[in-house]
């Protein structure tokens, strides 16, 4: 299988790409500086350039069985609002309709669209997390074109990633009831899982361990 990978860079997307090769697969990896990624393989292919730009997003995609979408914006981000992985991801919905790819997994946050707990949600995020707040509002934004898309999606809600080895996933529909965190082997795992197959397709599956 041919996995595209956006966000390859990353603390989950380095895992994803490493457990995808592992496992037998191609990758193609989009990624603003290909000289930062020291990883070589015969079947890494890396292409230099912008997860926003349209033709550097299409020459990712182009040929892919499917699309594994794990961008950030690093960190904590700016705490500004940003459109960066909503726009990421409509040019990839874009590109994947173009080149008949049918299947995108994306990482979401648990809070998007109102998941997770009320209290984390109205009170723990706007008072100790603000820098938060626009991350989850760009999720809820990719996930209204997920679905506004015919393609087949995943969009898989994560609460905080943490380093440290792979452990058993516990998972919510409305992400609830999850614990605090998941480890970057767990999430890529998870996500590399929803490659192939029928579970959670057009749905957003919220996880923990």
């Amino acid at each position: 299988m041919k996995i595209a990978v956006f966000g390859a860079t990353g603390l989950t997307g380095g895992l994803v790409v490493e457990r995808a090769l592992a496992a037998g697969h191609r990758v193609t990896a989009l990624v603003r500086n290909p000289d930062a990624v020291r990883r070589t393989h015969e079947r890494l292919a890396l292409i230099g350039g912008s997860p926003t730009s349209e033709a550097d997003v299409e020459a990712c995609v182009r040929g892919a069985d499917v699309v594994i979408h794990c961008l950030g914006v690093g960190g904590k981000g700016t705490g500004k609002p940003t459109t960066l992985i909503s726009d990421s991801v409509k040019a990839t919905l874009a590109a994947m309709q173009k080149h008949g790819v049918p299947r995108v997994v994306c990482m979401s946050n648990v809070g998007a669209s109102g998941s997770g707990p009320w209290l984390v949600n109205r009170v723990v995020v706007p008072l100790f997390l603000r820098w938060l707040r626009p991350i989850i509002d760009d999720k809820e934004r990719m996930e209204s074109a997920l679905r506004a898309s015919a393609l087949e999606w995943v969009a898989v809600r994560l609460v905080g990633i943490t380093e440290g080895a792979a452990k058993p996933v516990r998972m919510t529909e409305d992400g609830k009831g999850l614990g605090l965190t998941i480890t970057a082997p767990s999430v890529a795992e998870f996500l590399l899982a929803r490659a192939t197959g029928p579970e959670f397709v057009r749905q957003t599956p919220s996880i923990s361990n």
